[in-house]
């Protein structure tokens, strides 16, 4: 048994690590957070359902992740090849393929959402986590989800159309 949640740990802070990196979160930091959810998650581990382990995981690295950003006051910035995986999320703005030029604005422009906007369309279009695992990580209900992610993308198109088509 011992074995298993070992494995179980590991395979969620593989992916809690990677979403870390891809939010913005130096290698180091990432790292360091990482770690942190592990230890917390085995402090806590009677408490946590086993389901619902990969959200708690989440919901850890996020606080801690806020909570380091808060101090160092980073902006996330996303690569390229991260923003395209965002494509989704303002795909009816009227274009299909992201230049290098378009990647910059459309980072600009997830800068100015707020950061649960920003977690969000992350969460579902980035790491491709449905609507109730995210609800799980973000202990919010599922149709707060979705009516939130729909938020997000209508505010992500309006800040895309004023700020590179003028509209």
């Amino acid at each position: 048994m011992k074995n298993e949640w070992e494995q179980i740990l590991l395979t969620h802070a593989k992916i809690v690590f990677k979403y870390l990196i891809k939010i913005g979160a130096t290698k180091e930091d990432a790292e360091d957070i990482t770690q942190e959810t592990i230890m917390k998650t085995i402090e806590c581990l009677q408490q946590i359902q086993p389901e619902k382990i990969r959200a708690w995981m989440f919901k850890v690295a996020i606080h801690c992740y806020y909570s380091l950003y808060n101090k160092n006051k980073t902006i996330v910035q996303l690569k390229e090849v991260d923003l395209e995986k965002l494509m989704p999320a303002i795909e009816d703005v009227g274009f299909s393929l992201l230049t290098k030029e378009m990647a910059s604005e459309l980072d600009e422009a997830l800068q100015e959402l707020q950061p649960m906007f920003q977690q969000l369309l992350i969460l579902k279009y980035y790491m491709g986590f449905s609507y109730k695992e995210i609800s799980e990580i973000l202990s919010m209900k599922e149709t707060n989800v979705k009516t939130y992610l729909h938020r997000a993308r209508n505010t992500l198109k309006k800040i895309w159309e004023v700020k590179f088509n003028g509209e």
